[in-house]
């Protein structure tokens, strides 16, 4: 059995960290993955071992919120609780009343309950689960400041009780932690909806009426209503009406399209307006939404390098930390003897120190740039491709950088009906020829006359009694002979795709090589390639050939990129260090190649400019990460404190929520 939930309050990687593994011990549990990006847990296990409650009940133990489990989201609540009392705290800091500091004692009491339990449940699992997050810091800093300053009410410690210090510290985490949250859900708001595609309700036409289904219940050849604002679920064809669909939600082409009886609707299409009935083509497992769903989810299951040292550091970094405070306490205690002071140093590096801008920097960067990309018309299967730097592009060239669907340039006709008998002829063949001179005589309003006994030859034309419309072994034009009489020559064109000139010079500009490798004749192969400048092409390149030019460039320590879209191209798209499939091109290509440009060839200019602004973001937030820490920890331990320049705890923590809301701010930021 394979469960996805959702699930709310999830800061870090280690958070992320400490579900995994408490799941994992659950006797039953087949294989865990936790993407805490999307907040989403997704868990196999077998249902004779585990039950469904038992995962959920062990993922809220931790103080994470199972979304649809009874008991409502209290958090908003409580954190105006918090503020409530810590501003009381504030003013009774200026009553100097006979109860004013008993009072302070019950809020700031009051708030460690009911603001900290998160912080307490949480960090007890993370010990469980040998994996520190800044939820433990919080719960030692805040507990340390409260207890010190009961104790120091009581008499038991010389000194002046602090309350407001505990207080503040969880009332300033929680409203950075809600914040953060918010801005990252409204971030990654179109990927969650891209995975809630399965929980669409579709009205489905049964006996004359309609009934509202789930899109489990859906099955082919189901005939479903479509009107103004409905998201299509599955893949289907239109057997009745007219609609106007948006298909960015998909191909991230933003302009509409027009749909009418007989054309596909892909799945993930939403109605913009008219009416239809469609007939379902395949279910939701197998439509085309699902297939982006699938690639999706497994890229956020993947880790680039460079996150996975971001993890190992914020995991140990915890560990420094409350080393680095019991230090300081034991200094600042042994110079000065005030235990007071020397709390609240160790409190406030204890406070301050944020493993979570090391955890969110690289995986909350690359699922931003995940979005972007798929906003675009770019699929990225593995977010490993940020990272990937190149020094030669390989192209296939038909279906690729050209259109693959020839047109016909040029026409010599040598007898007056040999237009209207080539037209004739083309209409009994599917050959790409064929298609090309019957669009041009439909353009023209030529009707072709009828001709008996036409019979296609594979490989060689269409032949119709004595009259024979066919070409020469590798040669872009098509003859039209009656006997061994010429009537016609018919001269055809593969255009090169709208965009490819430009993105030619921009690849060159980024200082790549560019490689052509082509199945197609020398002449076409030749044309194409000096047409767009290609520095390098080979001809009646078989799939083996291909693969072959790869390895040699890698042997020579060259970084290889290869971009194709049919069967022959997949060796060399599995090979490549990074492969680019284009979105009209086969499945099996689509489900080789690490990007899918689903809008074309020229997509490859959106990919590199969203890598390298992801690549930006991510060594942005690690510095501002690895500044931050590096800068208050130091004025946290009171190195400067003979200058004036400290930080009180509670200080330390609204610093550090903040520090962590800035890394998510820069990497949702345009």
């Amino acid at each position: 059995m394979k469960v996805a939930l959702r699930v709310s309050g999830m800061t870090c990687v280690n958070c992320a960290r400490a579900i995994e593994l408490s799941l994992k011990k659950l006797r039953g549990v087949e294989e865990v993955s936790v993407s805490f990006e999307l907040g989403r847990v997704v868990v196999s296990y077998k249902e004779e071992l585990l039950s469904l409650e038992q995962i959920k009940e062990v993922i809220e133990s931790l103080g994470y919120k199972v979304e649809g489990v009874k008991g409502g989201d209290k958090s908003f609540q409580i954190l105006l609780f918090c503020w409530l009392s810590s501003l009381g705290i504030m003013a009774l800091m200026f009553l100097h009343g006979s109860l004013s500091l008993y009072l302070q004692a019950l809020l700031s009491f009051l708030v460690q309950v009911v603001g900290g339990y998160s912080f307490y449940r949480s960090a007890w699992h993370s010990l469980k689960a040998r994996v520190g997050n800044m939820d433990l810091l919080v719960a030692i800093g805040s507990t340390s400041a409260l207890l010190y300053s009961f104790l120091a009410l009581v008499g038991f410690l010389p000194g002046e009780p602090f309350f407001e210090t505990s207080a503040f510290l969880i009332t300033f985490v929680r409203t950075g932690k809600r914040i953060e949250e918010w801005v990252r859900t409204r971030a990654l708001r179109s990927l969650k909806e891209l995975f809630n595609l399965q929980t669409i309700r579709i009205r489905v036409l049964k006996n004359g009426k309609e009934e509202l289904k789930r899109v489990d219940e859906l099955f082919v050849g189901d005939l479903l209503v479509l009107r103004a604002g409905d998201m299509v679920p599955v893949d289907c064809k239109v057997v009745e009406g007219q609609l106007e669909l948006d298909e960015s939600f998909i191909t991230g082409e933003s302009m509409p399209v027009k749909k009418s009886a007989g054309e596909l609707i892909l799945s993930g299409s939403l109605v913009v307006s008219g009416f239809a009935k469609a007939k379902v083509e395949k279910t939701f497992k197998n439509s085309y939404a699902n297939l982006l769903v699938s690639l999706v989810e497994s890229a956020l299951e993947q880790k680039p390098k460079v996150q996975r040292i971001a993890d190992r550091v914020s995991h140990y970094f915890v560990q420094f930390v409350v080393f680095l405070s019991v230090v300081v306490f034991a200094v600042w205690y042994a110079l000065s003897g005030d235990a007071k002071m020397a709390l609240n140093f160790s409190l406030a590096v204890l406070v301050v120190s944020c493993p979570c801008a090391f955890g969110i920097a690289v995986p909350l960067a690359v699922a931003v740039g995940l979005l972007r990309a798929y906003k675009k018309g770019l699929l990225v299967k593995n977010p490993s491709a940020f990272e990937q730097r190149l020094d030669v592009i390989i192209f296939d060239k038909t279906g690729t950088l050209t259109e693959g669907k020839p047109k016909l340039v040029e026409c010599k006709l040598y007898e007056r009906q040999a237009l209207e008998l080539a037209c004739a002829m083309a209409q009994t063949s599917n050959h790409p020829y064929s298609v090309a001179l019957r669009e041009f005589c439909q353009q023209r309003g030529i009707k072709p006359t009828d001709l008996q006994d036409c019979k296609e030859i594979p490989g060689e034309g269409v032949r119709c009694g004595d009259l024979f419309l066919g070409r020469s072994d590798g040669q872009a034009h098509v003859y039209l002979m009656q006997r061994d009489k010429k009537l016609g020559e018919f001269f055809f064109e593969d255009p090169i795709r709208e965009g490819v000139q430009r993105l030619i010079g921009y690849l060159k500009n980024r200082g790549l090589r560019l490689y052509m490798l082509t199945g197609d004749s020398e002449e076409r192969a030749k044309e194409v390639a000096q047409r767009l400048s290609i520095d390098y092409y080979r001809a009646r390149a078989k799939p083996e050939d291909k693969l072959r030019v790869v390895q040699e460039l890698q042997s020579m320590g060259l970084r290889v990129g290869v971009v194709g879209d049919g069967i022959n191209d997949a060796p060399a798209l599995s090979k490549a260090d990074l492969s680019f499939a284009v979105g009209s091109g086969t499945d099996l290509a689509k489900r080789v190649g690490d990007v899918v440009l689903l809008k074309g060839v020229e997509g490859l200019i959106e990919f590199f400019e969203i890598r390298d602004k992801t690549l930006g973001r991510i060594k942005q937030n690690l510095f501002w990460a690895f500044f931050y820490n590096a800068l208050f920890i130091p004025v946290a331990g009171g190195l400067f404190y003979s200058y004036g320049l400290y930080l009180r705890p509670e200080y330390a923590g609204l610093l550090m929520a903040l520090s962590s809301l800035s890394v998510v701010l820069n990497s949702v930021r345009r």
